[in-house]
């Protein structure tokens, strides 16, 4: 029991104790809660600092202004060659992708060249191809003629040779046109 009471004396004592930490109403702290209350319904914010871990000096007005304009002439220089070094930037990069367009632009100019060239020998080729189809299948109907004729006076059926009737007739046929099967007259 004399724990027990102990524990709420000092349970006591440390909430009753003064609270270090101050109110801010936007730059400065809030002189009491009438101004912490009206800040916060105007804008929904209200920031605790602790003062027990920080101590704050007190800059004047003046010596804080000095010091923001002297950041923001050095500011000022840097935005400057940082200007310089975005354009240089720029210039490089606007001159790469000139030369990769012309690259690609000679690229395909190769290209197209190449395909004209392969086109123009296939016509030749094709060309060539269908001149010699031509003397092929004129030579065939001259050999067909010539052998029609030629075997026609020099056969002469002799009964009991079957053999040399074969012969004969496979020699008319070899340069006779197979019968187009899918070709039915309505």
């Amino acid at each position: 029991m004399k724990n027990l009471l102990f524990l709420i004396i000092l349970f006591f004592i440390i909430s009753c104790g003064t609270n270090k930490d101050v109110y801010w109403c936007g730059d400065h702290p809030c002189i009491n809660k009438k101004e912490k209350k009206a800040y916060f319904e105007k804008t929904m914010i209200v920031e605790i600092k602790d003062l027990k871990n920080k101590n704050y000096e007190s800059d004047s007005d003046i010596s804080k202004i000095i010091q923001e304009t002297q950041l923001n002439e050095t500011k000022g220089n840097n935005n400057a060659k940082d200007l310089v070094k975005q354009s240089k930037l720029e210039e490089k990069n606007l001159a790469k992708q000139i030369k990769l367009k012309e690259k690609r632009r000679i690229k395909e100019e190769k290209k197209l060249a190449k395909q004209i060239k392969l086109k123009e020998k296939k016509r030749i080729k094709d060309k060539k191809k269908s001149s010699k189809k031509k003397i092929i299948v004129n030579q065939k109907k001259q050999l067909k003629k010539v052998e029609l004729d030629t075997s026609t006076v020099n056969t002469e059926i002799k009964l009991g040779k079957f053999e040399e009737l074969v012969g004969i007739i496979t020699k008319k046929n070899t340069f006779r046109p197979y019968p187009d099967i899918n070709d039915i007259p309505n």
